[in-house]
């Protein structure tokens, strides 16, 4: 199952270069690891199952991340309940700008998202799940768990 997996990676990956417009020479971006002068499909094959074991374990430390009991609490009670039809990450509080899992309202989501070293959503429900959570990690981490002191978390 790994190897089909990272089988299906490789080929993200290449889609993902080609949907970007990175066609440029595979000498440009896979390395040539015996220095012989030639990129071999051997070399092709190892680059993409670096990329893949990579992508893997950036998925693995998002998804550990996600499993935090703090965030999963505060999700549970922030958005997935109160919000059952647009609830989880897209969740939208119809009586304030506060969206996303966390309901962060927009001028807090956009100070807390730069801080975490996310930058770049004007709202929280625009940032891909795994961002919202490592934002509200970060607050988390850094005392700021009061803003959800009424959550029961």
């Amino acid at each position: 199952m790994f190897s089909s997996m990272k089988r299906m990676l490789g080929i993200a990956l290449a889609a993902g270069v080609v949907a970007t417009g990175c066609l440029g020479p595979v000498e440009e971006w896979v390395p040539d690891f015996n220095n012989d002068g030639n990129i071999t499909q051997d070399e092709v094959d190892r680059q993409t199952a670096v990329i893949a074991d990579v992508l893997i374990k950036v998925d693995a430390d998002r998804r550990s991340v996600q499993m935090h009991p703090f965030l999963t609490c505060v999700r549970r009670h922030e958005s997935d309940r109160t919000y059952p039809h647009t609830g989880g990450y897209e969740a939208q509080n119809p009586y304030s700008s506060a969206s996303g899992a966390y309901q962060y309202i927009d001028s807090t989501w956009r100070s807390v998202s730069v801080q975490a070293g996310h930058p770049g959503y004007s709202r929280a429900k625009y940032a891909p799940w795994w961002v919202q959570d490592a934002v509200t990690l970060h607050v988390f981490n850094n005392g700021g768990r009061s803003h959800w002191n009424g959550s029961g978390c």
